[in-house]
């Protein structure tokens, strides 16, 4: 009989020290989400900056503000705080992106605006206040080209129109919904 206390005394043991040691173990971080972690340092940043590219002639394209930049080596990405762009266009006022956040890769050559996004004009001599509510959009700024495939909402004198994705090509200063539109139009009184 003192085999057999002996015995499941020994197993009892075990199990609570094995217990022990499982129920112990997750506060501690997985091996792989610690390398993540570390992968992602930032190797530099910049602060309240502006960058302004020109093109060939010399003449502002575009141009990107914001309150924080953070460049990440193992990808190659930049993170932007509060991202405001301006796409430089040969007649009329600039058009501006503002989003609460984006992504830049490639130097630069293509970017991703996130969370709430705003593309607008303001008015000037040569064309209308116009104003475009929507998410996620994708950059090329040499290009000066936006796309979207959520949501949009577009706004300018009397004009309001809905629908789904939406492509501006600043370069040649236009602006486009591109599916399931519904528009209103309320002409100004005289």
């Amino acid at each position: 009989m003192n085999r057999r206390w002996l015995y499941q005394g020994t197993v009892l043991a075990l199990l609570v020290i094995v217990g022990w040691w499982v129920l112990d173990e997750p506060d501690r971080p997985p091996r792989s989400e610690s390398l993540v972690e570390e992968e992602r340092r930032p190797d530099n940043f910049t602060e309240n900056f502006t960058i302004l590219a020109t093109n060939a002639q010399g003449a502002p394209a575009w141009e990107l503000s914001a309150p924080r930049m953070v460049h990440f080596e193992d990808d190659d990405t930049w993170e932007v705080d509060s991202p405001d762009v301006l796409y430089y266009t040969d007649a009329g006022e600039p058009w501006r992106l503002v989003a609460e956040r984006g992504r830049a890769w490639s130097g630069l050559e293509e970017a991703l605006l996130e969370g709430e996004v705003r593309i607008s004009r303001e008015a000037g001599p040569d064309n209308a206040a116009a104003r475009l509510d929507t998410s996620e959009v994708r950059l090329w700024p040499d290009d000066r080209i936006a796309e979207t495939d959520r949501p949009a909402v577009y706004r300018s004198a009397g004009s309001h129109v809905e629908g789904t994705g939406a492509r501006g090509d600043f370069a040649r200063d236009l602006l486009h919904l591109r599916s399931e539109v519904k528009a209103r139009y309320v002409p100004h009184a005289q």
